[in-house]
């Protein structure tokens, strides 16, 4: 504080002094109160109105979602068989200018009840083009999920060679 500002306030009366101090505390509470207060407390109190609402409804669960989240909700795609698999690996392989080499139908076990099935795919091309495709596998295929994946240089070319091992997720759940 300066040194002017303190004679100022020790040369103020008790009573003004304790207006000022007081007035102060206010303000400060004012601007709490604004900026850090008002806009949580607007809305826990909108959140506490809608669960309130949703209650009354019946409709409200522990853990529940939202009304606008829980319409958002698909179904899970129903996952392809493995060599309906192959035939869409190898179309969009065509698409993105990437030579498949080979495909077989490999292991199927069952995890914590969900049936994996494994697909292994041997193809070449160009990076850029490889990584293309297996985008578009990923995008194409929701129930499926690339479980390995090499990249070798081929010696006489730019071209890579992969070997990518691709798993179909099952849950045996059948379609609504």
């Amino acid at each position: 504080m300066s040194p002017k500002l303190r004679d100022l306030l020790v040369a103020l009366p008790a009573r003004q002094l304790n207006l000022v101090v007081g007035g102060a505390i206010v303000i400060a509470l004012l601007l709490a109160w604004t900026l850090a207060l008002r806009a949580p407390l607007a809305a826990y109190r909108q959140h506490k109105a809608t669960l309130a609402a949703l209650e009354a409804a019946g409709t409200a669960t522990p853990g529940a979602a939202p009304p606008s989240a829980s319409a958002a909700i698909t179904p899970a795609p129903t996952p392809p068989e493995p060599l309906a698999l192959i035939a869409a690996v190898s179309h969009s392989a065509a698409a993105a200018d990437v030579a498949v080499l080979s495909a077989a139908q490999g292991a199927q076990r069952t995890v914590g009840g969900v049936r994996l099935l494994t697909v292994e795919i041997v193809a070449s091309a160009r990076y850029t083009a490889l990584l293309d495709w297996i985008a578009a596998i990923e995008r194409q295929q929701p129930t499926v999920g690339i479980h390995r994946l090499t990249v070798e240089v081929a010696d006489d070319t730019d071209d890579r060679a992969i070997t990518l091992q691709l798993v179909i997720h099952d849950t045996g759940t059948p379609p609504p």
